[in-house]
Formats: C-alpha cells, structure tokens, sequence
C-alpha cells in the first residue's frame, strides 16, 4: 500500500469576535482571542505523527482525514483528488485547515 506525506495549510482563522459579534471572555474574565496560527501558514505530515508545536485539538479533529490521505484514500468527488478541509472542533476559535496529498520525497 503506498504511503505519502500529507500537507496542512492554514485557509482561515476566525476570530471569536467573528463569531458572537463581540469579544469571548472566559469565566475568569480573561479573554479568548483567536489562534497563534496564520493563513498560508503550513507543514507536512511525513510519518503520521503530530508535527511539532501543532494544536493537539486540531489535530484529533484532523487526524482521521490525514490517515485516509496518507494512505491514498480520496475525497475526489468532494474537494478534489487527495484533498480535502477540516476545521479543529474549537466552537469558540476554530481554524480551517487544507489537507493535501504530497509524494514523498526519494
């Protein structure tokens, strides 16, 4: 079964006040701001583990999709062949993610 790399790229990250229409406060008063990550920012998925310093709850959510792209599954009728988007599970702040099939390098 072949085997590739998986790219993640950053499309979008929303702002809580995006969301609510106003700034998200905690219950300790201090405020939720949006994610550190930035649009077009990316890394590559090279052995089906976590990459460094990426959100954990990013990652559970994507980590399904990028298994299924790994190891050729395809959403072609959907985003195209061997990509597909994924938004984390944070309600308050999500950011949406582009997952695309890359070949491994030799």
């Amino acid at each position: 079964m072949p085997e590739y790399n998986v790219k993640i790229t950053v499309v979008k990250n929303i702002d809580p006040e995006e969301i609510f229409g106003e700034k998200f406060y905690r219950p300790s008063g201090k405020e939720i701001v949006s994610c550190g990550y930035k649009e077009g920012d990316s890394c590559i998925v090279t052995d089906g583990n976590m990459p460094e310093g990426f959100c954990h709850h990013a990652w559970f959510g994507m980590y399904p999709k990028i298994t299924f792209i790994r190891y050729g599954g395809e959403f072609d009728d959907w985003a195209g062949p061997g990509v597909d988007y994924v938004c984390c599970p944070d309600g308050i702040r999500p950011v949406v993610f582009k997952l695309e099939r890359v070949e491994k390098e030799k």
